[in-house]
C-alpha cells in the first residue's frame, strides 16, 4: 500500500472529526454498494458466518497480535462491559477473528451477528463501520439508517483501522451496540476505539524497532512516552513513524519525514536527546511554529552503536550485489546501469573540477543527495567538507543564520561566541542545498550576491568573510515555472543552472533489479551483518513491477523491514510488506511487428480469447460462496491452490469481492 493511502486518517483526533466527514464516508460507501457491488437498496443482505476451521485459517496471522495486545484490550473491553457495548476485531478481509461480548446486552447483540466468525466486507454486507472503516482507511461510524443493509438499521458502529509499523493496514477494531439517542453520542465510542488502535500501533512499533532508536514526541509537556513514535537508524535517518504521529506534524504522505535525516526535519540533536529526559524545541506543522517535546525512549541503543538485526542469520550469497567495483568513480558508481544516467556521470565528470554551477532536479527519494556527495567526491575538493542544508526543513525565520551565521551576542539565547553559517562552514568544499526551490524569496538575493562575490556577512557583524564556495542545488520543483509565478528570482535560476541533471524516478529506471540488491548489499553492510542476505525471484519479480512512490528513499525502507521480517538466508514474499502488492496501474499492450508483446502484468483477455464457460461457471461459483475463496473450492470440490490458479488466469483478482 502506498504511504498516504494507508495511514489512518485523523485516527488521535477522532473527537475533532465532523458529522460531515462522516457524511462524506456514508456517501461514498452508498455509492459503491448500488453502483460497484450491486447491492439492491430493498434487498436484506444475509448475514456470512464462517466454520470454525476458516476462522482459525484468518486469526493465524494476528495471533501474535492479539495475545501481545492483551492489556491494551483490557481496557475497552471495560467500558464496553459497563456501556452496553460488544467489541470486535477483524482481519483485513472483515472477518471477526476476536470478539469481546461481555456487557448486559452481548447476547442480543451476538444472536444479531456482532461475534466472532462473522464476515463484515462492506463488498457483501453493504455500508457497515467495520467494512467501510476497512474500504476507507480511516475511523467511521456509521449510525443506524446510515447502514446500507435493512438487518443492520437499529445498531451503531464505531471502528478504526488497525496500522502495522511499515504503514500497511492489518485489521479493524470496532464496538458496536443498539442505537439510541443521536450519532453525537456515539464520538466516545470512535473516540476509545481510536485510541485503541493507537496503543495497538504503538506496541507493534516498539517491538519491530527495538533495536533502533524511538523518540516519542509530543505537543503538550510530558514526562512519560506517548503514541507519538519516530524510529531512526544508525545513519540518523527516519526510517518509520506512526500514525498519530503523522497527524500530529500535519503530514499528508507518510513519506513527508521518512527518508529524511532525523535533524533536517527537528534540528534536534541525539546529543540533546541523550543529556536529558526530555527536550523542549520548535517544528513547523502547517507553517505555524508549535512547541514539541522530545523524549528518547529508554533502552534505545547509543548513537555509536550499531544495530544488528540478524547477527544469527545463517550465510548465503547475494548475487550481483552491485557495490562499487574497483577503480570505478563514485558518479559511475551512483549512475548504476542506466544508460543515461552513465551518460550525465561521464558529463559530470568532465565539468566538475571548471567551477560550472550543477543543478539537481528529480522526485522525493530519487537520490538527490547521493548525487550531490558522488560530485562532490568526484572533484578536487573531494578532501574538504561537504556541508547539506534542506531549504524546506528549516523554518523562515532560522534559514538566514544557518545559511550566513551570526556574530557574539547577536540572539538572545544564541550561542555566546556566535555560530558559523553553512556557507562559511563549506570553504573550501561543497555547499549543498537542497530543495532550494523553497527557498524564501528575500532570501534569494543575498544567496545570489554570496555566488557572485564569494563572500559573506554573518549576521550581527559588519566585515565580510571570504569564502572558497562551491555550490550544489536540488529539487523536485519545476524552477521554471516558480520563475514564471514570481516566486523564484530568474537571475538566481540561471546562475545554480549551469549543467542540469535530471533524475529519473525509480519506476522509470530499466535497471531496477541492480538498484534493488545494490541497496540490500548496502543495508546489510551498515548493519554489520556477518551474512548477507538474498532476494528470491518472485520478490524481485514483485519488487520490480512495484511503481514506487517513495523513490529509492522507500525502497530502502522496504528492504529494511523484509531484512527485520526475514528469518532465512533469502527474503521471500512473505517477508514483503503489503504495500509492495497494491495493484499496479494496468499497461498497454504494445504490438511490434504485428505481434502483441504482454505486459509484466497480464490484464484481462478481449472475452473471445477467453474460455467463457469455464470463467462462467467460476464467477458462478464464487457468487453462490459470498466469494470465499475456502468455500468455493469445497464447491467445486478442488484444492483451494487450484482454485486460486483460476482465479489469476481469469484476472478475478482484481475484483475486491475475493476472500480467503
Amino acid at each position: 500500500m502506498s504511504s498516504s493511502a494507508t495511514s489512518r486518517e485523523n485516527l488521535s483526533s477522532a473527537k475533532s472529526k465532523t458529522k460531515n466527514d462522516d457524511d462524506v464516508y456514508i456517501k461514498k460507501s452508498w455509492e459503491r454498494c448500488r453502483d460497484k457491488y450491486r447491492i439492491s437498496t430493498e434487498s436484506d443482505v444475509k448475514l456470512v458466518s464462517l466454520t470454525d476451521h476458516e476462522v482459525k485459517e484468518h486469526r493465524e496471522p494476528m495471533e501474535k497480535l492479539l495475545q501481545d495486545s492483551i492489556g491494551v484490550f483490557d481496557k475497552v473491553r471495560t467500558v464496553a462491559k459497563r456501556s452496553g457495548y460488544t467489541v470486535l476485531v477483524t482481519d483485513t478481509q472483515g472477518v471477526v477473528v476476536k470478539s469481546f461480548s461481555e456487557s448486559t446486552v452481548s447476547d442480543e447483540l451476538v444472536s444479531h451477528g456482532l461475534r466472532q466468525g462473522t464476515l463484515w466486507s462492506e463488498s457483501i454486507m453493504g455500508t457497515n463501520g467495520l467494512g467501510t472503516c476497512l474500504t476507507e482507511k480511516t475511523p467511521v461510524t456509521v449510525y443506524a439508517e446510515e447502514h446500507y443493509g435493512s438487518i443492520l438499521k437499529n445498531f451503531s458502529c464505531s471502528a478504526a483501522p488497525l496500522i502495522a509499523p511499515d504503514g500497511s493496514t492489518y485489521g479493524a477494531i470496532d464496538l458496536s451496540t443498539y442505537a439510541a439517542g443521536n450519532k453525537l453520542g456515539q464520538g466516545l465510542a470512535l473516540s476509545l476505539v481510536c485510541e485503541t488502535a493507537d496503543d495497538v500501533e504503538a506496541l507493534l512499533f516498539r517491538e519491530a524497532y527495538e533495536k533502533q532508536r524511538i523518540i516519542s514526541m509530543s505537543f503538550m509537556p510530558m514526562m512519560a512516552p506517548t503514541n507519538s513514535l519516530i524510529a531512526v537508524n544508525d545513519s540518523d535517518t527516519i526510517i518509520a513513524a506512526t500514525t498519530p504521529l503523522l497527524f500530529g506534524l500535519g503530514c499528508k504522505d507518510r513519506f513527508d519525514i521518512v527518508g529524511k535525516r532525523f535533524q533536517d526535519v527537528f534540528n534536534l540533536s541525539f546529543e540533546q536527546l541523550e543529556s536529558s529526559l526530555f527536550v523542549e524545541h520548535h517544528v513547523q506543522v502547517q507553517k505555524i511554529d508549535r512547541p514539541c517535546y522530545a523524549m528518547l525512549l529508554p533502552g534505545s541503543p547509543a548513537t555509536n552503536s550499531k544495530a544488528s538485526r540478524s547477527a544469527d542469520k545463517p550465510a548465503t550469497v547475494l548475487k550481483n550485489a552491485g557495490g562499487v567495483k574497483p577503480g570505478m568513480s563514485p558518479l559511475l558508481a551512483a549512475a548504476g546501469a542506466d544508460e543515461y544516467l552513465i551518460r550525465q556521470a561521464q558529463r559530470s565528470e568532465k565539468i566538475v573540477n571548471k567551477g560550472i554551477s550543477i543543478l539537481l532536479n528529480g522526485e522525493t527519494g530519487t537520490g538527490k543527495e547521493v548525487w550531490a556527495r558522488a560530485l562532490h567526491n568526484s572533484s578536487e575538493r573531494r578532501d574538504k567538507p561537504f556541508v547539506t542544508l534542506n531549504c524546506a526543513a528549516i523554518p523562515e525565520s532560522l534559514i538566514e543564520s544557518e545559511l550566513f551565521g551570526y556574530g557574539a551576542g547577536t540572539f538572545t539565547g544564541g550561542l555566546k561566541a556566535g555560530k558559523v553559517g553553512k556557507i562559511q562552514a563549506s570553504d573550501g568544499g561543497t555547499l549543498f542545498l537542497d530543495e532550494i526551490g523553497d527557498m524564501p524569496i528575500e532570501l534569494q538575493a543575498r544567496l545570489l550576491r554570496v555566488l557572485a562575490e564569494c563572500e559573506i556577512i554573518p549576521l550581527g557583524e559588519v566585515s565580510p568573510v571570504k569564502v572558497d564556495l562551491n555550490v550544489i542545488c536540488a529539487t523536485h520543483r519545476d524552477l521554471k515555472m516558480l520563475v514564471g509565478e514570481d516566486n523564484f528570482r530568474e537571475d538566481l535560476f540561471y546562475r545554480i543552472s549551469g549543467f542540469k541533471i535530471n533524475l529519473p524516478s525509480l519506476r522509470e529506471r530499466l535497471d531496477k533489479p541492480e538498484i534493488i540488491t545494490k541497496v540490500l548489499h548496502e543495508l546489510c553492510s551498515e548493519d554489520d551483518l556477518e551474512h548477507t542476505v538474498g532476494i528470491s525471484e518472485p520478490s524481485m519479480e514483485i519488487l520490480c513491477s512495484y511503481h514506487w512512490p517513495g523513490n529509492i528513499r522507500q525502497l530502502k525502507n522496504v528492504l529494511q523491514y523484509s531484512l527485520c521480517i526475514c528469518d532465512g538466508t533469502v527474503i521471500d514474499l512473505d517477508d514483503l510488506p503489503e504495500e509492495v502488492f497494491a495493484e499496479q496501474p494496468v499497461r498497454k499492450v504494445v504490438e511490434v511487428e504485428a505481434q502483441a508483446v504482454p505486459p509484466t502484468r497480464m490484464v484481462s483477455l478481449p472475452n473471445e480469447y477467453q474460455p467463457l464457460s469455464e470463467r462462467d461457471e467460476l464467477v458462478k461459483a464464487l457468487e453462490e460462496n459470498r466469494w470465499v475463496v475456502t468455500r468455493t473450492a469445497k464447491a467445486l470440490d478442488i484444492s483451494r491452490s487450484t482454485l486460486h490458479r483460476k482465479i489469476k488466469k481469469y484476472n478475478l483478482a482484481l475484483d475486491d469481492h475475493i476472500l480467503d
